[in-house]
């Protein structure tokens, strides 16, 4: 039976007493006229009959095992996104995987854009990026990089003819400073 003074605060407070001396922590001073019974009597079932009792506390079953499901719905609807992201990314080229695997730790995909290269560009910044930053690439990755890169940011064609030329007249230019400086040591 309920403690007599005890109103519908009350009762919310004697729940939670209740509960506060289940867990075996200290209550406040002014419940300690209330046994341990009335304490854990939860209120709402009160003036209730059995049945009523028991259809609540099966309600209450339904809910919680509604909200389970939804839990668990949610869930798999997660993990069939991620699956499926998962699945575009896998179904993409490989060149276009790895690029992303070892650049994008560092760069985003506006860096690309930005920088519009030739071939032999794309390939010094690919050698760069290894040998002064650190950059992990197996053996033969860096050529798929690079190819894949000229691909999608070359540059424009004059820029490309003037890189090429450029390549191209280097090992002359070599030789002919090359030259020059054997011809000078010669005459002196």
């Amino acid at each position: 039976m309920p403690h007599p003074t005890v109103g519908t605060h009350g009762r919310l407070i004697a729940g939670l007493t209740g509960l506060l001396l289940a867990m075996g922590l200290p209550v406040l001073p002014g419940h300690a006229g209330m046994s341990a019974e009335e304490l854990m009597v939860d209120p709402i079932e009160e003036g209730m009959t059995e049945e009523e009792r028991q259809a609540r506390r099966e309600a209450i079953e339904r809910e919680r095992q509604a909200a389970e499901e939804r839990r668990r719905e949610r869930e798999a609807a997660e993990r069939a996104e991620r699956e499926a992201r998962e699945a575009e990314l896998a179904a993409r080229p490989y060149p276009v995987r790895l690029t992303e695997r070892r650049c994008m730790e560092c760069h985003d995909a506006g860096d690309f854009d930005r920088e519009a290269r030739t071939w032999p560009g794309w390939a010094f910044t690919v050698w760069r990026m290894r040998l002064a930053y650190g950059a992990e690439l197996e053996s033969g990755e860096w050529r798929v990089i690079t190819d894949h890169l000229a691909e999608t940011h070359g540059a424009p064609a004059s820029k490309a003819a003037a890189t090429w030329t450029l390549l191209a007249l280097t090992p002359i230019l070599i030789a002919a400073l090359l030259w020059y400086l054997m011809r000078g040591r010669r005459q002196r």
